[in-house]
C-alpha cells in the first residue's frame, strides 16, 4: 500500500517506474512504521470491501509492507493464497522478513511492476490495489493487466485518496508554505500527482472502460494520529524533502515544526483526518 505521491515526472514511463522504486527503496525502513497510522486500517478496510473469501487466489500490487497482503491472507484462509508484488526491492524484502516472523504460511511478496503484473491469464479471484494506482504512467493499461489477470467474476479493489478535506487543504498548504525557501525552484520536469484520481469519476470511469461491471466507489475518513517531520520521510513525500539541500535540513526541520505548531498539534506532529475512496468492480461472469 502506497502513500501521497510527490515524484517527478520522467521522459518516460521506465524512467518513472524506476524513480519510483528507487524512492520506495529509500523509505522502505521507516514505510508504514512512523507517524500516520493511515494505511494499516485503510488496507483492512479495502481488504473487507474486496469481499474476499476462503481459498482464494489474490494479487496484491504495490504490496508496500503488507497493510493489505496480511489481513487478505487472513481472509483467504489456509486454502487460499496471497501474492504480493512491488517495484521497490527493499520493500520485499522487509515484507519478507515480516512474513516469516508472523508465520504466515499463504503469502508470498516478489519485485513486480503495478502497471503490467507478470502472470498467466486468470491467475487470480480478487486484486488489490492500496494506493498505489494513482503512480502509475498509463492506469488504462493496468486495469487491462488486471481484467486478464483475473478469472470470470473475479474481484477488483482499489483505494485512492479522496477529495482533500478543508484541514488536509490548511495542512498541505501550511506545511508547503514551510518548505518552501528551501525547496529547488518548479521546473518544467516536476509533477506533483497528488490530484490525481480524486473524484468518484476518476477512478470509475476508467475501471468501467476496461470491462468491469457493477463499479462501486465510496469514501470512508479516517483518523491519522500524527504528521511529522519523520513521517515526511517514510513513504512518496520523500521525493519532495530529499530536494532540500543537507546543509538546510535542520532549519527546513524546524520551520515545518513551526508550520505544525500553527495547526495546533504537538511540537513535529498533528493530527489529520484523511478522506479514502474505496473502489470495487468485478469481472462478467
Amino acid at each position: 500500500m502506497r502513500g501521497p505521491p510527490i515524484v517527478a515526472a520522467m521522459p518516460n514511463a521506465a524512467a518513472q517506474k524506476a524513480y519510483i522504486g528507487r524512492l520506495f527503496d529509500r523509505a522502505a525502513a521507516s514505510y508504514d512504521r512512523v507517524g500516520n497510522a493511515l494505511f494499516p486500517p485503510a488496507g483492512a478496510a479495502l481488504v473487507a470491501a474486496a469481499a474476499l473469501c476462503p481459498g482464494d487466489r489474490v494479487l496484491d500490487v504495490g504490496c508496500g509492507r503488507g497493510a493489505c497482503l496480511f489481513p487478505a491472507a487472513e481472509a483467504v484462509g489456509p486454502t487460499g493464497y496471497v501474492t504480493g508484488i512491488d517495484l521497490a526491492l527493499a520493500m520485499v524484502e522487509a515484507t519478507s522478513v515480516d512474513i516469516t516472523r508472523r508465520g504466515v504460511a499463504n503469502a508470498r511478496v516478489r519485485v513486480g511492476d503495478a502497471e503490467s503484473p507478470e502472470f498467466p491469464d486468470h491467475s487470480f479471484d480478487a486484486v488489490l490495489a492500496g494506493f498505489v494506482v494513482f503512480f502509475l504512467p498509463d492506469l488504462a493499461v493496468a486495469l487491462r493487466s488486471y481484467a486478464r489477470l483475473l478469472r470470470p467474476g473475479g474481484r477488483l479493489a482499489l483505494s485512492t485518496f479522496a477529495e482533500p478535506s478543508d484541514q488536509e487543504i490548511a495542512f498541505t498548504r501550511t506545511c508547503g508554505a514551510a518548505l518552501a525557501p528551501y525547496l529547488p525552484s518548479p521546473r518544467s520536469d516536476t509533477l506533483p500527482p497528488l490530484q490525481r484520481l480524486r473524484t468518484t469519476e476518476s477512478v470509475t470511469g476508467p475501471v468501467q472502460a476496461a470491462g468491469f461491471v457493477d463499479v462501486r466507489s465510496e469514501h470512508r475518513d479516517f483518523y491519522s494520529p500524527a504528521q511529522s517531520w519523520h513521517w515526511l520521510w517514510s513513504g512518496g513525500l520523500r521525493g519532495l524533502v530529499e530536494q532540500v539541500p543537507q546543509d538546510q535540513r535542520d532549519d527546513a526541520r524546524a520551520a515545518f515544526i513551526r508550520a505544525v505548531d500553527q495547526l495546533s498539534g504537538p511540537a513535529d506532529s498533528v493530527a489529520m483526518t484523511g478522506s479514502v475512496r474505496f473502489t470495487t468492480a468485478r469481472l462478467p461472469s
